[in-house]
């Protein structure tokens, strides 16, 4: 992500709801994001383990007959189509994986929004120039993409050193589409509080942190479904390319094997 970006959206958050995002950045919360991101280490093996597959049948294939014409159609075009087959397909197995992660991402977020609110509802009590408390959605916001989202893409740049950029394009793409399912929850589970620009008495900051404490809990309730349904839209176009260039591959290797029968 960009730093400069990131910290203007975090200077704009800050303005609005008087919470500096930054300092929950922190060695115990970038280890606990590391630990939970394990999908880096298996884009080799997705990748690698389909195309292997496909290759040996092609080499099973090659040895099968005798044609000459069929085992250069096996050579190629087959070999490359294989080749692309495999790569799609474990695209595929990757971003299937990538969700299960983020599953526990989420997790993690939620957690520390949890923390965030019942910091604003303390340090409201004593605030006199805001007219209302910050928005849940705000706070879930601003964790997200201040504190979370960058502490998984240094975590994918540090654990894939060379594909590292392109994973975290895939997967910042993934974690603003999980998060806008997620946020649309928020913003109809708790509203915002009202305010009266003085501090808050105890029991309007506990009334506010209640409503705000259900919203995250219904987000909590609801990751795994959105997590899925994202899961399922970017890999959508995977699928659907798969699809196209296995059926292309079939149909040209079962047509030469006719052909040359």
């Amino acid at each position: 992500m960009d730093s400069d970006r990131t910290e203007r959206i975090n200077e704009d958050l800050k303005a609005r709801t008087g919470i500096d995002f930054s300092r929950y950045r922190d060695p115990r919360l970038s280890a606990a994001i590391g630990n939970a991101v394990t999908f880096p280490l298996y884009l080799g093996r997705s990748l690698s383990r389909p195309v292997g597959l496909l290759l040996l049948l092609i080499v099973l294939l090659f040895f099968l007959t005798d044609n000459a014409f069929f085992r250069t159609l096996l050579v190629f075009p087959g070999s490359l189509l294989v080749i692309v087959n495999g790569v799609l397909l474990g695209l595929v197995l990757f971003i299937q994986r990538m969700g299960g992660d983020m599953k526990q991402v989420f997790d993690i977020s939620t957690d520390l929004c949890v923390q965030a609110l019942r910091d604003v509802s303390t340090a409201r009590m004593r605030l006199r120039d805001r007219d209302a408390f910050p928005g849940t959605l705000e706070i879930f916001q601003g964790v997200n993409t201040i504190v979370i989202l960058p502490i998984v893409i240094e975590t994918l740049e540090r654990k894939i050193p060379f594909l590292g950029r392109l994973a975290g394009k895939l997967t910042e793409r993934f974690f603003r589409l999980a998060d806008a399912r997620l946020a649309a929850r928020i913003a109809r589970a708790a509203p915002e509080a009202p305010g009266t620009g003085a501090p808050a008495e105890p029991a309007q900051a506990a009334a506010w942190l209640d409503a705000a404490e259900r919203g995250i809990q219904s987000v909590q309730a609801a990751i795994g479904k959105a997590v899925n349904g994202v899961t399922r839209v970017v890999a959508f176009p995977f699928v659907a390319v798969l699809a196209v260039v296995a059926f292309v591959s079939i149909g040209l290797l079962y047509g030469g094997w006719v052909l040359t029968g």
